[in-house]
């Protein structure tokens, strides 16, 4: 590796991190590739009284009971 791309890693390694986004921004738009695109999986939170957890086998079998 040449001495200055050497200094180029130790100076970004340096950067607070509110820095990085927009010299990786600058850094990309030197290349003609498009960026990748992750399909990441949708993530969903569901708010429930306290004790659902332990009641969930009951209400998955109560509806197994209904659908028959």
């Amino acid at each position: 590796m040449s001495v200055m791309r050497e200094e180029l890693h130790h100076l970004v390694d340096r950067l607070p991190e509110e820095k990085v986004a927009p010299l990786l921004r600058l850094v990309r738009d030197q290349f003609d590739e498009q960026p990748i695109v992750r399909d990441l999986p949708f993530i969903g939170t569901l708010e429930a009284e306290p004790d659902f957890a332990e009641r969930s086998e009951e209400i998955l079998r109560s509806e197994d009971n209904h659908s028959s």
